[in-house]
C-alpha cells in the first residue's frame, strides 16, 4: 500500500507538466506546479519511511498493550506451551537473573533460567584513542563483571594521559593493554589489533566504546541469543547452538548524561525511537539488522575468518559481509549498555557526517553483491535498500515541505487536479512520524515524563543534520576513497542513575515503576551531577533554544550552510610560504637550516576565514616533521598556530604554541600541545604557522617540506568548522514553548 501511494506523484508527473504548458498561465504558475510536483516526490519518498516508522510503532505498542503476558515483574510466565505471543517472544530478557525468560526461539520453560552448563570463553574488545575521561571507569566495570570466564584486551592509540590510565591495568589479571604508535586503519585497525591478540580459546567477542558502562551481568544476558532450546524428544531442554546468527547486536542505551542539555536529551529521545521500536520491528519481521559500532557480541571464531576492515563504518561493512555469507545478526533491547549522548552540535554533525559518509561508501560498494547474493532473503534486500537512502531521507523531507510551502503560500500553485488538502496532508504526516515514534520508544522504556522534552529536540536536531548528513551522504556515494575518521570527544559526565531496562509491560501501568533494587544500578566512582532545575520542568531549555534559534537564524545570513576543513595543514613553499589542507605532490623537497638561534619563519593560509569560529582548548595540535642531519643532532624550537587580519600575518593573535625539540627522522611528531582557553577567530582572519629557533646543537639540522616524500604538517583535532544555517527552524522555534507548556501541564511536570 505505502509502494501504490508512493507512485501517485509520479503518475501524476508528466500530466501535471503537460496542463502547466498546455494552459500557459505564466511562470509562476508553472513554477508553482514545478515545486509541487518536487515537493510531492520528495515527500512520497520520505513517506516510504514514515509509513514504516507508524506500523512499527504501531506493532510494538500493541505487542505492549495487548500481547504481553507478563505483570512487568519478571513473574510473567509464557502460555500456549511456553511461546509468548507476538513481538514479545522478541523483546524479552533472556537471563539467568530473573528479570525474564526464554531462548533462542522463543521456547522456554516459563522459570526466567537459562543454564548452558558451561561459561564459554568471552574476549571484550575495546579501541581507545584520548578517551581520559572515560576509559578507567570502562575498565573498573569490567572487573566487576560478573562472569568467571573472560578476557579484555585494549588497543590503545592514544597521545594523552590515556595512555597512562590503561598502563596501571597491565598487571590486572584478565587485561591486555596494547600501544599503537600510529593510528592505522583507526578503529578497524585497532580492533583487528585486539583479535590477533584474543585468546585462541575465545568463543565469543564483545566490542564496546570507550563511553560505555556495562551491567555487571552484561555477559549473561548476550549469550542465550546464540542458542535455542530442543523442546522435544531426549533432547528436550538440551541448549543447541543457533549456527546461524553471527552476532547479537543490542541497545546503545545513551542515557549516562541525558540531563545535561537539550541535546543529550534530544538524542537520548532518538536512540529510544530507535533501538525500542525500529529495531525490534526489524527482527520481528526478519529483515536485515545492522551491527552497530559498539554494544554487541559476535562469534569470535567467524570474526577470525572475516576480520575487520578500515572502513569509516567498519560496523556496517561487518553487517553487509557477515548477511552476503549467510549469517544473521539477532537484536535484543535487553543486553543494554549505558554510554554517553554527544554533548555539542558540532560534534554531533561530524559524527553523523562520518557515519553518513561511511553508510554510503559501503552500500555502493556492497549494492550488487547484496541484492545478488542467493543467502540473503528477500525481506532482507528489501531492508538494504531501505538503508540505502537512510541518510538522505530527512533532506527529501525539508526540501519537499520547502517546496510545498512555496508552491502553495506564494505562488499559490500545485498540480493539476490536485487538491492541495493532499500535500498538507503528507507533510502533516511525515513530520509526525520520527517524534511519535521516539515518544513510543520512551514509553516502552518507562521514562519519566520529563524526559519526554527531548522528543522535540531530537525533531529540531534532525532538521539542524540535514546539509551535513546530505552532503557527506552523496560524498560517499561518490568518492573513490573514504576520508578521514574524526573522533567523537567525550566528557566523562554522569547526571542521571541508571538502572537495567524494564522488560514491556502493559502500556497503561507504564507511570508505576517501582525503586530498582540495589543490585541493578551502576556503581560509577564518576561523580553523580544533579539534576538541573530546568530539565525538570522542560521550559528553560526550550525557552532558551527558541532564542538560541532566532539569534542564529538572524545570522544566518552571513554564514556558508557548512564549511569543512582539513584535519592537517601542510607546508608549502620556498618563496612563498603557504599554509593549506592539499597534501604535497612534488618530488623536491622544499628545505630550511634550523639555525642560527632566532632564525624564523611563517606560513600563513592564502584565504581568509569566511565565518567566526572557535577553537576549543580542548583542541591538541601535533607538528610532525622530516629533517636532515647527523643522527645525534637536536635543535630547540617554538612552533605556534595564530590568527592575523593580514595575510603577511602581521599583529598576529596566538592560538596555541609550545617549545619542542626537534630531532633528525622521517614523521616525527611532536608532543601535543592546546589553547590554554577557547580562542575566537573572527570572520577575514588568516592562519599563521611559525616556526623560531631557540638553540642549536653542535651540527645544524635542516627542515624538510613540500615535498611528497616530506609532507611536514601541523594536524588539529578539530576538523570541522560548522556555522549552522537556520533560518527555516524560526517558526519551530516561535511554537516549541507553547508545545511544551502544554505537555508539562499534561504529563503533570510540577516544579
Amino acid at each position: 500500500m505505502a509502494a501504490l501511494v508512493a507512485m501517485l506523484p509520479f503518475a501524476a508527473l508528466a500530466r501535471g507538466i503537460y496542463l502547466a504548458v498546455r494552459d500557459g498561465d505564466g511562470a509562476n504558475h508553472s513554477a508553482g506546479v514545478f515545486l509541487s510536483l518536487l515537493a510531492l516526490l520528495l515527500g512520497s519518498l520520505f513517506f516510504l519511511y514514515s509509513v514504516r516508522y507508524y506500523l512499527a510503532t504501531l506493532l510494538m505498542l500493541t505487542s505492549s498493550l495487548v500481547l504481553s503476558t507478563t505483570d512487568g515483574n519478571g513473574t510473567g510466565h509464557a502460555s500456549g506451551g511456553g511461546r509468548a505471543h507476538g513481538l514479545m517472544r522478541f523483546v524479552r530478557r533472556r537471563n539467568g537473573n530473573g528479570n525474564g525468560h526464554g531462548n533462542g526461539n522463543g521456547n522456554g520453560n516459563g522459570n526466567g533460567h537459562f543454564d548452558l552448563g558451561r561459561e564459554p570463553f568471552v574476549s571484550i574488545h575495546i579501541a581507545t584513542y584520548n578517551e581520559k575521561r572515560v576509559i578507567g571507569r570502562l575498565l573498573e566495570a569490567c572487573a566487576a563483571l560478573e562472569y568467571g570466564n573472560f578476557e579484555v584486551v585494549v588497543v590503545d592509540d592514544s597521545i594523552d594521559e590515556t595512555k597512562s590510565i590503561i598502563d596501571a591495568w597491565r598487571s590486572r589479571t584478565r587485561f591486555k593493554v596494547i600501544h599503537r604508535p600510529k593510528r592505522d586503519g583507526f578503529k578497524g585497525g585497532a580492533l583487528e589489533m585486539a583479535l590477533l591478540h584474543t585468546d585462541p580459546s575465545a568463543e565469543f567477542v564483545i566490542v564496546w566504546d570507550a563511553d560505555v558502562l556495562p551491567f555487571p551481568d552484561s555477559i549473561q544476558t548476550f549469550l542465550p541469543h546464540f542458542y535455542r532450546t530442543d523442546g522435544s524428544g531426549q533432547n528436550a531442554g538440551v541448549h543447541v547452538p543457533r549456527l546461524e546468527v553471527a552476532a547479537v547486536q543490542s541497545y546503545q542505551w545513551h542515557v549516562l548524561n541525558r540531563s545535561e542539555s537539550w541535546l543529550t536529551e534530544a538524542v537520548r529521545a532518538e536512540y529510544a525511537g530507535s533501538y525500542m521500536i525500529e529495531r525490534p520491528f526489524q527482527e520481528f519481521i526478519g529483515s536485515l539488522k545492522m551491527i552497530a559500532g559498539t554494544t554487541y557480541m559476535i562469534r569470535a571464531g567467524l570474526l577470525r575468518e572475516v576480520g575487520w576492515s578500515r572502513s569509516l563504518t567498519e560496523d556496517w561493512e561487518l553487517t553487509l559481509r557477515l548477511h552476503a555469507l549467510g549469517y544473521k545478526v539477532v537484536y535484543t533491547p535487553y543486553a543494554e549498555s549505558p554510554s554517553e549522548c554527544v554533548g555539542t552540535f558540532g560534534r554531533l554533525a561530524r559524527q553523523r557526517m562520518r557515519w553518513a559518509e561511511g553508510h554510503s561508501y559501503n552500500v555502493r560498494r556492497w549494492f550488487s553483491g547484496i541484492l545478488r547474493s542467493p543467502h540473503v532473503t528477500r525481506t532482507e534486500k528489501v531492508e538494504f535498500l531501505y538503508y540505502s537512502t537512510y541518510y538522505l531521507q530527512a533532506a527529501f523531507f525539508v526540501v519537499g515541505s520547502a517546496a510545498w510551502l512555496v508552491s502553495e503560500l506564494v505562488l499559490r500553485a500545485h498540480v493539476p487536479e490536485w487538491f492541495s488538502v493532499f500535500g498538507w496532508s503528507l507533510l502533516i504526516t511525515n513530520m509526525l512520524s520520527l517524534p511519535v515514534m521516539n515518544l513510543a520508544g520512551l514509553l516502552l522504556e518507562g521514562a519519566p515524563p520529563k524526559d519526554l522534552v527531548g522528543v522535540l529536540g531530537a525533531l529540531l536536531t534532525s532538521f539542524l543534520l540535514v546539509p551535513f548528513q546530505t552532503y557527506a551522504a552523496l560524498k560517499g556515494l561518490v568518492e573513490r576513497q573514504e576520508g578521514p575518521w574524526y573522533r567523537t570527544p567525550k566528557t566523562g559526565r554522569v547526571t542521571d542513575p541508571v538502572q537495567h531496562l524494564r522488560r514491556l509491560k502493559w502500556l497503561r501501568r507504564w507511570l508505576a515503576r517501582p525503586r530498582p533494587s540495589a543490585r541493578e544500578r551502576i556503581r560509577v566512582r564518576a561523580s553523580v551531577a544533579p539534576r538541573p532545575r530546568a530539565n525538570g520542568l522542560g521550559w528553560i531549555v526550550v525557552g532558551g533554544l527558541a532564542i538560541a534559534l532566532l539569534a542564529l537564524a538572524i545570522g544566518a545570513f552571513n554564514a556558508p550552510t557548512a564549511r569543512a576543513a582539513g584535519s592537517t595543514l601542510f607546508l608549502h613553499g620556498t618563496a612563498t610560504f603557504t599554509l593549506d589542507a592539499t597534501a604535497p605532490a612534488g618530488l623536491v623537497p622544499a628545505t630550511l637550516l634550523l639555525a642560527p638561534v632566532g632564525a624564523t619563519r611563517t606560513w600563513a593560509t592564502t584565504t581568509s576565514t569566511s565565518a567566526s569560529q572557535t577553537i576549543a582548548s580542548t583542541t591538541a595540535f601535533t607538528f610532525q616533521y622530516w629533517t636532515t642531519g647527523v643522527a645525534s643532532g637536536m635543535t630547540g624550537a617554538t612552533i605556534a598556530l595564530s590568527f592575523s587580519a593580514a595575510s603577511n600575518c602581521s599583529s598576529a593573535t596566538t592560538i596555541a604554541q609550545s617549545s619542542v625539540t626537534l630531532a633528525v627522522g622521517s614523521g616525527l611528531s611532536s608532543p601535543s600541545f592546546s589553547p590554554t582557553t577557547d580562542v575566537t577567530v573572527p570572520a577575514g582572519s588568516f592562519f599563521c604557522f611559525t616556526l623560531t629557533v631557540t638553540a642549536v646543537g653542535v651540527v645544524n639540522l635542516t627542515l624538510d617540506s613540500d615535498a611528497a616524500s616530506t609532507p611536514t604538517n601541523l594536524t588539529s583535532t578539530q576538523t570541522i568548522f560548522i556555522p549552522e544555517f537556520l533560518l527555516p527552524l524560526v517558526g519551530l522555534a516561535v511554537i516549541a514553548p507553547v508545545v511544551a507548556r502544554r505537555g508539562r501541564r499534561r504529563w503533570g511536570m510540577r516544579p
